[in-house]
């Protein structure tokens, strides 16, 4: 199946939403960075169901695992390996300690990954958990498994989500990986369905109309990501995280054809690179050279301009790896 432009417009605006928002430090409203905080993960989740609707082809469960530890396993291991040896480099130069490292070691038994190294056994293990529920063809094993879900989620939040002590930073880390990989089959199932249900109307509509739809559940999203009633606040994972996504999807494919959307969709096809290097490499360096170097707080606009800094160097790993590590992206 040839890849669709318009999904890595999206796949490209939301790592760049995440690389931001990592920098980003007291500049945003609260109300956008609850919005982009709402869907900048989800939009791989709902991409990943999206993309499996498109693809006619029913893989068993085998040929899936396989297909995916090339791209998600392997990554997690190289880049964990790589990332390691970082901190170990660090240590040396004392900016980090051995409790550091040992912390980071247990996050990667535990699949609570390094940084943004979670994501990669989140996204794999929802893919398996999506793949059966798929195969079972009932609508009662579904609804199960998201009930099932909504309670694991909720105990989750109330008896660790807001602990910040060592231990229950010890004990957290395999719950949250579990709640990391329940929540990612919720955005592949919800991309999987709206595919279906919109690939013989919505999708074939004008190009206007499929915008001003997508415009209308980005703004339902930023609506319900900020001002969602007390009441409805269990909802909340149910509406932002996966609407947001959807909107932005109508939106890219509406306007697909631009040129204007080139760079997004640069970072689309490079959202592995992307995502493996900012947080616990590049973003240290210059965490690192703020504070140290300049003796200033990594916060305000020197982080937009990091942000901004970033970019090129971020540019020259993506030529680097693939000229000479693709192997560590699973290519």
């Amino acid at each position: 199946m040839n890849r669709e432009r318009y999904i890595d417009i999206v796949k490209g605006l939301s790592i760049l939403c995440i690389t931001f928002l990592h920098y980003e430090q007291g500049i945003l409203p609260s109300t956008i960075n609850v919005f982009i905080g709402s869907f900048m993960i989800t939009a791989f989740y709902v991409t990943s169901g999206w993309v499996s609707a498109m693809n006619p082809s029913q893989r068993t469960l085998k040929e899936l695992i396989k297909r995916r530890w090339k791209q998600l396993g392997i990554p997690y291991l190289w880049w964990t390996a790589i990332i390691l040896v970082f901190d170990f480099i660090l240590l040396g130069f004392g900016y980090y300690d051995i409790l550091y490292i040992g912390r980071e070691v247990y996050k990667t038994i535990t699949l609570r990954g390094i940084g943004t190294l979670w994501f990669l056994p989140a996204l794999f293990g929802g893919e398996i958990i999506w793949h059966w529920l798929k195969k079972q063809n009932k609508v009662w094993v579904i609804v199960v498994a998201l009930v099932i879900t909504i309670i694991y989620k909720q105990y989750y939040i109330q008896i660790l989500g807001n602990k910040t002590e060592t231990i229950y930073r010890i004990i957290d880390a395999p719950f949250r990986s579990v709640s990391n990989i329940l929540g990612a089959w919720i955005g592949i199932a919800f991309g999987y369905y709206a595919y279906s249900i919109l690939k013989n109307n919505i999708l074939k509509a004008p190009e206007l109309l499929l915008a001003a739809i997508g415009l209308t559940c980005c703004v339902f999203a930023f609506i319900t990501a900020n001002y969602l009633p007390p009441i409805l606040s269990p909802l909340w994972s149910f509406l932002a995280p996966l609407f947001g996504p959807l909107g932005l999807l109508l939106l890219a494919k509406s306007a697909q054809q631009s040129r204007a959307l080139d760079y997004f969709n640069y970072w689309g096809l490079n959202s592995l690179n992307l995502m493996v290097t900012h947080y616990s490499i590049i973003l240290v360096l210059f965490t690192i050279i703020i504070k140290n170097g300049f003796d200033q707080p990594f916060y305000g606009w020197i982080t937009i301009i990091c942000f901004i800094l970033s970019l090129p160097i971020q540019h020259l790993l993506v030529f680097v790896v693939d000229k000479y590590a693709k192997f560590t992206l699973g290519k």
